[in-house]
C-alpha cells in the first residue's frame, strides 16, 4: 500500500469513528478523530495511535462537556467490518481519557428537565418523623474557589406550600475505585436554613449528577483516576478500556 493510499484509509477510518461517536451524542460543537499508523500496517489493520477530541459535547442527560480528549497506543482493526462502517477493535485497548466541564454547564445540566424531573416530588423526612415531597428550581452551581463548589436553589414544600431557599458549599472527592463522586467539608452557606434536611436532599441530588459513568460511550469502559476543581472547571482524568468506535 503507496503512502497516499494510507492517508485515504487513515481519513475514511477516522471518518467512520468520527461519526459511530456522533450517532451517541446529543450534540458536538467539534468532534476530530486522528488514526494514525503506517503504510505496512494499514493493511493488517493495525494502528499506532488514535486521538479523539471533542469539545462542546453534549453526552447524555443534557450535561455538556467544554473538552473530552482521548489517546490510545496501538490498535488492531478489524478491517473486515471497517469495510462496512464499523469500527471494531480485534481486542481491547488501553486509552487515557480527559473530560473538562465548566460551573455553567453543570448549572444548565441542574435546570434540565431529566434533573428537574429527578428533584420533583422527592420524599423528605424531617426529625419530627413527618415526610413532605418537595420540588426544587432556580439551581445554582458555581465554583468560588479551587477545591470547591456551591450549590444553591429554591425548594418548595408541597405539603406546606412553603419555600425555603438552601445553599451548601462543599469538596468533592472521587469515591475509590468507583464511578462517583462523594461530597466532603460541607458547609451551610445560608444562615437561616431551618431545615437541613432539605439542603442534605440537594446534596444527595448532586452527588447523583455527577456519576461519572455518564461520559462512557458503547464500547468504553473508564476507569476514573483523578477529579480536580479548578477555579472555572471540573476537570476528570481516567483510564479507559476501548472495544469499538461505533
Amino acid at each position: 500500500m503507496s503512502s497516499k493510499e494510507s492517508n485515504v484509509s487513515e481519513q475514511a477510518i477516522s471518518k467512520l469513528a468520527e461519526e459511530g461517536i456522533k450517532s451517541q451524542l446529543d450534540q458536538a460543537e467539534s468532534l476530530d478523530v486522528d488514526i494514525r499508523t503506517d503504510p505496512g500496517k494499514m493493511v493488517q489493520g493495525e494502528v499506532d495511535e488514535v486521538a479523539v477530541e471533542g469539545h462542546g459535547m453534549v453526552i447524555q442527560n443534557d450535561l455538556r462537556t467544554e473538552e473530552m480528549t482521548l489517546h490510545t497506543s496501538g490498535v488492531d482493526i478489524d478491517m473486515m467490518k471497517a469495510a462496512f462502517g464499523d469500527v471494531i477493535l480485534e481486542q481491547p485497548t488501553n486509552a487515557t481519557a480527559r473530560v473538562v466541564l465548566k460551573a455553567a454547564d453543570i448549572q444548565h445540566a441542574f435546570n434540565a428537565d431529566y434533573v428537574q424531573q429527578k428533584l420533583r416530588g422527592q420524599k423528605v423526612e424531617l426529625p419530627s418523623g413527618e415526610k413532605i415531597t418537595t420540588d426544587a428550581s432556580n439551581v445554582s452551581f458555581t465554583i468560588p474557589e479551587a477545591g470547591r463548589i456551591a450549590v444553591a436553589a429554591d425548594v418548595m414544600i408541597f405539603e406546606k406550600v412553603e419555600t425555603h431557599h438552601v445553599s451548601f458549599s462543599a469538596k468533592p472527592k472521587l469515591i475509590a475505585n468507583g464511578h462517583g463522586v462523594t461530597l466532603e467539608d460541607v458547609s451551610y452557606d445560608d444562615a437561616g436554613n431551618d431545615k437541613p434536611e432539605l439542603t442534605q436532599a440537594l446534596i444527595d441530588t448532586t452527588e447523583s449528577l455527577l456519576d461519572l459513568r455518564c461520559f462512557e460511550l458503547d464500547g468504553m469502559n473508564l476507569q476514573f483516576d483523578q477529579f480536580t476543581v479548578e477555579e472555572d472547571a471540573l476537570v476528570i482524568e481516567a483510564g479507559a478500556t476501548i472495544t469499538s468506535f461505533d
